[in-house]
């Protein structure tokens, strides 16, 4: 899986809460049991437990570049992000935040989830809210679609289903996503054009900037072929049932 796919982040942990969790059995070192075998690319963007995460991500990642680029008024996540991706090798890239939890899948699961991503060339799939738009060929967010002709996800492999960009039932473009790297390259350059710092408030220091430019990518990359896992093998704290370090 190495070979095809780097984990990026641009992240900070806020409060005790969060760092509570990442070092808990079900943060990090459960994240690495999936991923510690592929490259790693992160900026952790205070200086706030900086120790304590740097510490926590060199003993589970077997190929880590930890970078501490400020978050402060200049702080602009497009652009620092761009930067960050230069440094990625493979394919695909896996942006993740930090209150992604693992355990519900194995190393060799989420293989084979990317062996499918791979051979589709698929372009973008978002990894969130899967009770929503993934688990079935006709999730609930798909059949609310039938009334604008989206047609159900196609089902021609064992982990994910596949669908054309100009079909997507996702009402934005989630960061918290795997990309192929053109696609997210794309994305950060786009967001950059628009001149992030017109966005209001915080927006222009955090991923979800690219949430609040909306569902561009049906538009402008209508055959792009995307994809859902079929199973919730990434979880978060708002997804129903979970909370963080539980």
């Amino acid at each position: 899986m190495k070979d095809k796919l780097t984990v990026l982040q641009n992240f900070i942990i806020p409060d005790e809460a969060r760092y509570n969790h990442i070092k808990s059995e079900l943060g990090i070192s459960a994240t690495a049991k999936v991923l510690g075998d592929c490259n790693w690319v992160v900026n952790y963007k205070t200086k706030s437990y900086f120790e304590e995460i740097f510490f926590l991500y060199s003993n589970h990642l077997n190929n880590l570049k930890f970078a501490n680029h400020i978050e402060d008024k200049n702080f602009l996540w497009a652009n620092v992000t761009l930067e960050l991706l230069k440094e990625v090798k493979t394919p695909y890239v896996f942006y993740l935040t930090e209150d992604r939890m693992f355990h519900n899948t194995t190393k060799e699961e989420f293989s084979d989830i990317m062996t499918e991503v791979a051979n589709n060339d698929i372009g973008f799939m978002c990894i969130g809210k899967i009770q929503k738009y993934g688990l079935v060929a006709h999730p609930p967010a798909v059949q609310s679609n039938k009334s604008i002709g989206a047609p159900p996800y196609m089902d021609n492999d064992d982990h994910i289903f596949t669908y054309l960009c100009k079909d997507t039932p996702y009402g934005c473009v989630s960061a918290d996503s795997i990309f192929r790297v053109d696609v997210l390259k794309y994305a950060l350059e786009k967001i950059i054009k628009s001149d992030a710092r017109s966005w209001a408030g915080p927006w222009s220091q955090r991923p979800h900037v690219l949430e609040q430019m909306g569902q561009w990518m049906k538009d402008e990359m209508p055959d792009m072929l995307c994809a859902v896992p079929k199973k919730h093998v990434i979880v978060s704290d708002d997804d129903p049932g979970y909370e963080l370090g539980k």
